[in-house]
C-alpha cells in the first residue's frame, strides 16, 4: 500500500498536483496597486487634514490650559483682580504673570509686531496689519471696560506669540472658590480665571497660513469673528463632512442645526465657540468677571409669566420652572441698573448660540444671551432657533 495517500494528496488542487505554482499575474497586480493609489489619493489628504487639525486642537487646548493653569494660581492667591489704569493695567498683570507663567520675551503696545512672527493676520474679511492691534478694541477683547485699554505682547516660554490686554475692571475672585473648566476631548482647556483676559496667539510661529482660525486663535476675543444665520444639514451630508468639520455624531433623521452651525464656521476656517468664550461674552454684556461654563445669569426684576413663582426671585425661577430647571451649575442674579451698554461692554452679540460642546446625535449644549438673561441648557440639535457665531477659538 502506498503510505503516501494518506497525507491527503489528492485534495489539493489540479494545478498543485500537476506541480503548476498559484500566483497573481503581473496585470493583476498592476490593476490591484492602481486600485489603491487611486484610493489612496482620494483618502489621504482628507485623513492629513483631519489628523492635522486635530493635532492644531490639542496645541490651542494645551496653550489655554497652561495659561489658566497661571490665572488658577493666582487667584488662590488672591492675585486676579484690578491692576492699574486703561493704560497700564495690562503691562502691571504681565509683570505679575511672570511669576507664575513662562515668558520669554514681553512687547508694549508701541511695539507689539516685536513679538508677533509676521507683520499681518489674515481674517476672513481680509489682512489684518499687527502693528495696529494696540488696544483691546483692535482684538475685539471682551474683557470689561478693555476697548481703549493698551495691549502688551508677549511670547511664552513655549515660543508661543501672543497679544493680549487685561480688563482694568477685573473683580477679584473668591480665592477659595472651585471655578468649573470647559472640556475639550474630554480634557480640560480653561475656566473663569481668564475671563479678565482677552488674547490671539499663533500656534505655528511665522508659518503660514497666519489665518485666524487656523493656527492664529482666540481667548476671550471676538478677533476675526462671523455671525450667520441658522443652518442646517441632513444625516446623509452630516455622515459625509462630519470628520471634516470636527464633529462627533449626527442627527438621526430630519435637520441638524448644531452639525450645519459646525459646517458653516469651518467654511470660514472659524469654530463654534467654546461654552466658556459664550459665557465670557455674558459675562461681558452683564458686567461680570466670574461667569464659568455653566452660570445662569440674570437681572432680579426678569419674570416670565409663563413662568411665575411664588418670591419672584430670580434664582427660583431658574431653579422651578420647566425648561430651565438646573441640575448643576450656579445662579448669579444682579441688579438690573448695574449692567454696562453694548457700547461700554464692547459687545453686541445677542441671541441663541450653538457652543462647540456636543452631548450626543440628538443633544448639544448651547447658551443664549440677552439684555435681560443668560442661560446654558442642553438643547436638541434639530432646534432652528440657534445660529452659527464663528469665532477663532
Amino acid at each position: 500500500m502506498n503510505r503516501n495517500v494518506d497525507l491527503g494528496v489528492w485534495d489539493l488542487p489540479s494545478t498543485a498536483r500537476s506541480g503548476r505554482k498559484v500566483a497573481f499575474t503581473l496585470a493583476e497586480v498592476l490593476i490591484t496597486l492602481g486600485i489603491i493609489g487611486v484610493v489612496a489619493a482620494m483618502t489621504l489628504p482628507t485623513v492629513l487634514a483631519n489628523i492635522q487639525e486635530r493635532v492644531r486642537n490639542e496645541q490651542v487646548r494645551t496653550i489655554k490650559y497652561k495659561l489658566t493653569q497661571a490665572t488658577d494660581k493666582m487667584k488662590s492667591l488672591d492675585l486676579i483682580g484690578r491692576y492699574g489704569t486703561e493704560q497700564t493695567a495690562t503691562e502691571e498683570f504681565v509683570n505679575e504673570l511672570k511669576n507664575h507663567f513662562k515668558i520669554a520675551k514681553v512687547c508694549n503696545s508701541d511695539n507689539i509686531s516685536g513679538c508677533w512672527p509676521t507683520s499681518t493676520i489674515n481674517t476672513a474679511d481680509g489682512t489684518v496689519s499687527v502693528s495696529s492691534l494696540t488696544t483691546g478694541s483692535a482684538i475685539k477683547a471682551l474683557g470689561l471696560g478693555t476697548a481703549s485699554t493698551k495691549t502688551v505682547g508677549i511670547v511664552t516660554g513655549d515660543g508661543v506669540p501672543m497679544i493680549l490686554t487685561y480688563s482694568p475692571k477685573c473683580t477679584p475672585m473668591d480665592s477659595a472658590k472651585t471655578y468649573a473648566w470647559s472640556m475639550v476631548d474630554y480634557k480640560p482647556e480653561t475656566n473663569a480665571t481668564t475671563n479678565c483676559i482677552s488674547a490671539i496667539f499663533d500656534i505655528n510661529g511665522s508659518h503660514a497660513p497666519n489665518k485666524v482660525g487656523t493656527d492664529v486663535r482666540t481667548l476671550n476675543s471676538l478677533f476675526g469673528y462671523k455671525q450667520l444665520s441658522a443652518t442646517a444639514l441632513s444625516e446623509s451630508d452630516c455622515k459625509k463632512y462630519k470628520d471634516k468639520i470636527g464633529i462627533k455624531y449626527c442627527r438621526s433623521g430630519g435637520s441638524d442645526y448644531f452639525a450645519g452651525a459646525a459646517k458653516a464656521c469651518y467654511d470660514l476656517g472659524l469654530h463654534l465657540p467654546s461654552l466658556q468664550t459664550l459665557a465670557t461674552i455674558a459675562g461681558a454684556r452683564y458686567g461680570r468677571t466670574d461667569i464659568g461654563p455653566y452660570t445662569s445669569i440674570t437681572i432680579n426684576s426678569f419674570t416670565n409669566s409663563s413662568y411665575p413663582t411664588s418670591t419672584g426671585n430670580c434664582e427660583d425661577y431658574y431653579r422651578a420652572v420647566g425648561s430651565y430647571r438646573l441640575t448643576d451649575g450656579e445662579v448669579i442674579c444682579v441688579a438690573g441698573n448695574s449692567i454696562p451698554s453694548d457700547s461700554s461692554a464692547g459687545v453686541s452679540v445677542n441671541g441663541f448660540f450653538w457652543s462647540s460642546s456636543e452631548l450626543s446625535a440628538s443633544q448639544a449644549l448651547r447658551r443664549y444671551i440677552s439684555s435681560d438673561s443668560s442661560s446654558w441648557y442642553r438643547d436638541y440639535r434639530s432646534n432652528h432657533d440657534f445660529v452659527p457665531l464663528c469665532v477663532g477659538d
